[in-house]
This record gives structure tokens, C-alpha cells and sequence, in this order.
């Protein structure tokens, strides 16, 4: 079956904008975790229920990456400024070389 630039345009645009919103949420977590409102404890439990309803499909693996790897930051009791960094490296295709 042909695909169009169209549609790869389309799928392009929409990862995008997926990861704008993880972005967004992302750093809402994270003014939250710096204001003491949320317990870090208690939201890597939370994303642990959440990976754990996700269906382990193509589909879901980058997010179920993103999710694993900011856990892992917080468990190990990373700095907020660490956190960020990482979470912005997950959703820009990786740390850039220098």
C-alpha cells in the first residue's frame, strides 16, 4: 500500500505534538515535586500502576521508556535540574553528543 508524504507528515506532526504534552505534563510534575505537593514515593508507585495497565505493544514502548527512565530518577533520589535534563533528552531522541 502507497503512503503519502501526507500521511507521514500527519504521523510526524502528531508525535510532536505527544511529545510536547509529555513535556508539559512533565514539568507540571516536576514544579509540583519542588513546591513538596507531590510525594515522590508515592508517584513512582502511581506510574508503576499505570505502566503496569499499559499493553506491552510497539505502540506503548516509547512512552513505557520515558515513564521507566524518570522513574528510575526518582527512586534514585535525583535533583530536580537532573530529572528535567533527562526527561528532555528521553523526548528529544536522546543526549546529544558534543
Amino acid at each position: 500500500m502507497y503512503e503519502g508524504s501526507a500521511d507521514r507528515t500527519a504521523g510526524t506532526m502528531e508525535l510532536e505534538f505527544m511529545k510536547g504534552h509529555i513535556a508539559a505534563t512533565m514539568t507540571l510534575i516536576h514544579g509540583l515535586i519542588d513546591q513538596g505537593v507531590v510525594d515522590r514515593e508515592k508517584l513512582d508507585l502511581f506510574f508503576a500502576g499505570f505502566i503496569s495497565h499499559l499493553p506491552h505493544t510497539r505502540d506503548t514502548l516509547g512512552l513505557r521508556l520515558v515513564i521507566d527512565q524518570w522513574r528510575e530518577g526518582l527512586r534514585d533520589g535525583e535533583d530536580e535540574t537532573v530529572l528535567r535534563q533527562r526527561m528532555f533528552e528521553v523526548i528529544k531522541g536522546g543526549r546529544q553528543s558534543d
